[in-house]
């Protein structure tokens, strides 16, 4: 049974120890405005204002912090660059009260967008932070600067590992030097916390996470904006003596939800109302495993989740962790998770080591990148924008008969000699339920098939020039088969075809492949 501090609290939640502190204050509007039914917590229990902005909350502040749920039409008054602060340190002794007061600006967010990018994971080696401030951050502000010019209010959430927990003293560069280069994106800013996040010298889960707390606010929380509930969650559990574990350095964790922070969410989501309009909840790890895979859920405890979501009837949740793309849907259709990319490729590889290319892409061929979501009348609609490319870049389309690798260690289906048979492959990475992938010949529609493959520019980018440069195949190196490559074969090696993908939005995004078609380190 784990021990930490949270499962102690976790377990006895509903009696506070006679020795516990009242935290209390007042949430108000910039105009000094009371503001009723505002949701306050310190990570445990959650109370409500009164109608005079008054909260009370008994506690022992073992999480050293309260926050607020912001209500839609509002955002807190402070911010520390682009984190906004709707949180507050207690710091006095855990049997003194203490008072902690909030204000919080009135907002037009009814048409709200929002940027959801994951696994940046900089860890200061050579050409990280160059290749994250060249790259990434010009996109994400540009893109940034459009949905304002569109009448849309953006903000961004950081879907985790946004340090490299075993570089942070190395290197010198944790949770605040990365925030430090994230604080260039020009938009608020809602982090998740991911395995990477946390101290790799604590001993427990909760002290893994206080660095995070005390820089960056608390671990788990809630928010919303234009009617739609957003809950933060960190589904990354430290196991009890994990540096003494670890044989690389890094955390050893579980993919699950502690009792405590379960228990907080059930709390949080009984006091929304409409259960009819969107929840959207962001996560490190994956709710789904991935699709074909040897089974259901990547979280360990992913009923109690769903559980706690029931009642909900459009649930959108939002991962990364896993450096690849994919998209889930549960059986009855009420959640729809999103894993996404990571931002750093196959961790910084190209920037880090001369392969001759530039490429930053990851494992399963999904180009470095970041989501697009936007809120429009009342209606969702996103997609993947990759970085350095036109937002209409959705797919990678390869004449298979021009595909040839030299790297049989590593991609042997793609060697010189094998049998051509006209097969064009198109890698959609955004592809998942309502999705659908057309391929014409001359204007006739060909027989498309799903298949379960690896990437060839990923191939030909990060592992057959890094063994050819004498390297070992390591894991971050090393190509994974995903379910998101579609092939049809054509009549003859020479007519051109037609690809149309159509997202779950109603997008639909076309493309003709002019064979023969060479490939090169130069394709999108």
């Amino acid at each position: 049974m784990k021990h930490s501090i949270l499962s102690i609290i976790a377990a006895t939640l509903t009696s506070v120890a006679a020795s516990a502190a009242v935290v209390s204050g007042v949430v108000r509007d910039s105009s000094g405005a009371p503001l009723a039914g505002v949701p306050v917590s310190d990570g445990f229990r959650v109370v409500q204002t009164d109608a005079s902005g008054h909260y009370r909350i008994e506690t022992d502040k073992a999480a050293g912090l309260v926050f607020v749920s912001t209500p839609s039409g509002y955002a807190p008054s402070a911010a520390n660059a682009n984190l906004p602060l709707f949180w507050r340190l207690v710091t006095s002794p855990s049997d003194e009260d203490e008072t902690a007061d909030f204000v919080l600006d009135k907002v037009d967010d009814s048409r709200f967008a929002f940027i959801a990018f994951a696994d940046n994971q900089i860890s200061n080696r050579p050409g990280e932070v160059a290749c994250f401030n060249s790259t990434t951050v010009p996109d994400i502000n540009a893109t940034l600067d459009s949905l304002r010019a569109g009448g849309y209010a953006p903000f961004m959430i950081a879907l985790g590992d946004q340090a490299h927990d075993c570089y942070w003293k190395s290197n010198r560069y944790g949770l605040q030097e990365a925030y430090s280069d994230l604080r260039k994106l020009n938009a608020p800013l809602y982090s998740v916390m991911g395995n990477h996040d946390n101290d790799n010298t604590a001993m427990n889960d909760f002290d893994a996470a206080a660095e995070w707390r005390r820089n960056l606010g608390p671990n788990y929380y809630s928010f919303n904006k234009g009617g739609v509930h957003f809950v933060v969650l960190d589904n990354i559990e430290i196991v009890d003596g994990s540096p003494q574990l670890s044989d690389d350095g890094e955390c050893v964790y579980k993919n699950r939800l502690t009792p405590g922070q379960l228990e907080w969410l059930r709390q949080d989501l009984a006091l929304v109302a409409d259960k009819n309009r969107p929840l959207v909840v962001a996560m490190h790890a994956p709710l789904y495993y991935f699709p074909g895979g040897a089974k259901t859920y990547y979280l360990e405890n992913a009923q109690e989740l769903i559980d706690a979501l029931d009642g909900f009837r459009d649930v959108r949740v939002l991962s990364g962790h896993t450096h690849v793309s994919y998209a889930s849907q549960s059986a009855d259709g009420r959640i729809y998770e999103n894993n996404y990319g990571a931002v750093c490729g196959s961790w910084w590889l190209n920037a880090r080591v001369d392969l001759g290319n530039d490429n930053n892409i990851c494992r399963d061929g999904t180009p470095s990148g970041y989501a697009v979501w936007k809120w429009t009348d009342g209606e969702f609609s996103d997609y993947y924008k990759s970085t350095g490319l036109p937002d209409g870049v959705q797919f990678r389309a390869y004449d298979m008969n021009m595909v040839e690798l030299d790297g049989a260690e590593v991609a042997p289906e793609y060697a010189a000699g094998r049998e051509k048979t006209n097969e064009v492959m198109v890698n959609v990475w955004g592809y998942g339920p309502g999705w659908s992938v057309e391929m014409f010949e001359n204007g006739k529609a060909l027989s498309v098939e799903r298949q379960r493959a690896r990437d060839p520019l990923f191939l030909l980018s990060c592992p057959i020039p890094y063994m050819a440069a004498g390297n070992k195949l390591i894991g971050t190196v090393r190509p994974v088969y995903t379910m998101h490559l579609f092939t049809a074969k054509a009549s003859a090696a020479d007519t051109p075809v037609e690809i149309r993908v159509a997202d779950r939005c109603g997008n639909v995004y076309s493309s003709v492949v002019k064979r023969p078609q060479p490939m090169s380190l130069s394709m999108h």
